[in-house]
């Protein structure tokens, strides 16, 4: 990663998040190509970030459990596979910040989940979030997850409230014309 002393990194988060999930110790051996968030379709539209995440869980910065980039991931998991290092897996290291953010109270802030659920919509009724396909679908592992957190956060009723709004409106203009 960047020139930086002993002293400026903290091991005690990485370990907590090791211990939660042993697949976290690879992170350890990124080296900030960037290869990751070039590929990143949430790093597109949004602040998503993936190389400033693992620095900050490297340098024990519990404060990336209160980011809004933790819950801009769509977990597509193209990072995993552009990654020159094997077996970083970022999609679970954000799983697992996205749980330890759950557990110490913190969770998405409104307008994080907003901007997770347009990016989610549009991703489950296109396949694409941007105007560039995604390639391949999301893995099925990926979708549950999608719709637990949905689930959790009343969005399908979202979805539904805001489809009705849109035929309301339509219904409108069509009588006016």
């Amino acid at each position: 990663m960047d020139e930086h002393t002993e002293l400026d990194w903290n091991w005690e988060f990485y370990e907590e998040l090791v211990e939660d999930v042993d697949e976290n110790k690879n992170i350890i051996q990124c080296i900030a190509c960037g290869k990751c968030v070039g590929d990143c379709p949430a790093a597109k539209v949004s602040t998503f970030n993936s190389r400033k995440i693992i620095k900050k869980v490297l340098r024990g910065d519990k404060s990336v459990l209160k980011d809004s980039d933790i819950w801009h991931c769509y977990l597509c998991e193209r990072c995993k596979r552009v990654c020159p290092k094997e077996n970083i897996n970022i999609p679970m290291l954000i799983i697992n910040l996205r749980n330890e953010s759950f557990k110490r109270g913190y969770g998405p802030r409104y307008n994080d989940l907003r901007k997770y659920v347009e990016m989610s919509e549009r991703y489950l009724t296109r396949g694409t979030v941007l105007e560039e396909p995604l390639g391949e679908g999301l893995p099925q592992e990926r979708i549950d997850e999608l719709n637990t957190i949905c689930d959790f956060a009343r969005i399908k009723y979202v979805f539904k409230a805001s489809k009705e709004k849109q035929k309301s409106k339509r219904k409108k203009s069509e009588r006016k014309l």
